[in-house]
């Protein structure tokens, strides 16, 4: 599908462990996100988009790639001290729009590897201001570019700095450029450090106060394209990485950040695009985060680089014209295990986390849900439907041969050990 029209701006916004509950669009009644309610009501809000992983750096590789994060070498929680990152061989989204003249910029938690060595400079980015890693990860550092430039970071004015820069970023940007920006925020990852000026506005807490600020912050950009006369052609998107974790709301999902039931992984997603995508729209089929990419090139007539093919897919008549089509397997990855799989209404969960030590994660498995109808996944229906249950592992098998994994020891990567390489992570490229 292509767009026959100027090429869009690109806005892409993602949160850090905000769950799917906690935007009032979405139906929360303690917390109050107007602006991005305001995008809901632009565009399309999508119900059952899922992240590439329940932990940051897998949700933002496949993101960034439009790949399984497995392929890209960043399949498991990145830490300081892992001097490691993404394969620099890697695709992102910012190098494929470089390729039609796009400016790009990156502001907030990177995540996918060291700066310089694989910071966002390494991957396509022209400008960026942010934390490598986490809120809870030490030495705390914020970059500019390539350059240290605050230790500790003030973490709390983070969001309003990274605004600031990214405002700076379009003021610099003429008006005839197309400008990718990507605006990972740092927040609510725990620990929650609300900006003193939203501390006490929300019925929810800290946390609450962090998410509407969350909120003011995301419309500062949609305001600021609108100033510059451009947010009709341009494409904003918001969602996070994967569900919430000690605070937030999963929208009534079973689990949580870490977990690979539909809570850890479905995640909030409004788009508005005013030229080209019909406001109001609630889009219910079963999508994923590593469609993105896909669908940008395809609108964009940027073909794909053969020696790093796609797994999402383009999805955008699904939001431009409104037709429910086919899509493939939805892949519930943990690190490198594929623990479960979704297929139209059904999902099979085969395997659980492991990572906390827990020994009854592996009982009463396979489980099989409904999740039209039962969408907290509390019904095994697998002695009910063994053909489905045949089909889905069948998929489940034929995904994990074609990433040619030897599996890791059981490190407790976690903790933020450092990786053994000699452990030997194979994954074909």
């Amino acid at each position: 599908m292509s767009a026959q029209i100027a090429s869009p701006n690109i806005v892409i916004v993602i949160c850090d462990d905000i769950g799917f509950g906690d935007l009032s669009c979405n139906g929360s009644t303690m917390i109050k996100t107007p602006c991005l309610d305001l995008v809901a009501q632009n565009g399309a809000r999508l119900t059952s988009m899922y992240s590439g992983g329940p932990t940051c750096t897998p949700a933002r590789a496949a993101l960034m790639t439009g790949r399984i994060a497995a392929r890209t070498g960043a399949a498991r929680v990145l830490f300081p001290g892992d001097n490691r990152g993404m394969d620099l061989t890697e695709l992102t989204m910012a190098t494929y729009l470089k390729q039609r003249g796009y400016k790009t910029g990156c502001f907030g938690k990177w995540h996918l590897g060291d700066i310089p060595e694989n910071g966002p400079l390494k991957f396509g980015f022209d400008r960026y201001f942010g934390l490598p890693y986490s809120n809870d990860m030490e030495p705390m550092i914020v970059y500019r570019d390539n350059d240290a430039i605050e230790e500790p970071a003030d973490v709390a004015s983070l969001a309003k700095r990274c605004t600031e820069e990214a405002i700076d970023f379009m003021d610099a940007t003429p008006l005839d450029q197309p400008f990718f920006l990507y605006f990972p925020f740092t927040s609510p990852h725990h620990p929650v450090t609300p900006e003193d000026s939203f501390v006490g506005q929300s019925e929810a807490g800290i946390y609450g106060d962090t998410c509407e600020a969350i909120d003011f912050y995301s419309g500062e950009l949609y305001k600021k394209v609108e100033s510059r006369g451009q947010i009709e052609n341009t494409i904003f998107i918001f969602t996070s990485d994967h569900g919430p974790w000690w605070e937030g709301s999963n929208g009534g999902l079973r689990g949580r950040k870490f977990e690979t039931w539909d809570g850890g992984m479905r995640v909030p997603f409004l788009i508005s695009w005013p030229k080209v995508i019909p406001s109001g729209q609630v889009i219910n089929q079963p999508v994923a985060t590593m469609d993105v990419l896909p669908t940008v090139c395809s609108i964009l007539d940027i073909p794909m680089d053969k020696s790093k093919p796609f797994d999402g897919e383009d999805i955008s008549d699904l939001f431009i014209e409104g037709s429910q089509q086919s899509h493939n397997p939805i892949w519930y990855f943990d690190a490198f295990n594929l623990n479960a799989i979704r297929k139209g209404k059904w999902k099979l969960h085969r395997r659980r986390q492991t990572w906390g030590g827990e020994k009854f994660a592996q009982w009463s498995l396979p489980q099989l849900f409904d999740l039209e109808r039962d969408p907290a996944e509390s019904y095994d229906l697998s002695a009910r439907h063994p053909d489905i249950v045949l089909e889905l592992s069948k998929l489940m098998e034929d995904c994990e041969s074609s990433l040619d994994i030897q599996r890791p020891d059981d490190r407790e990567w976690w903790k933020g050990s450092t990786l053994n390489e000699s452990a030997g992570w194979t994954v074909q490229k």
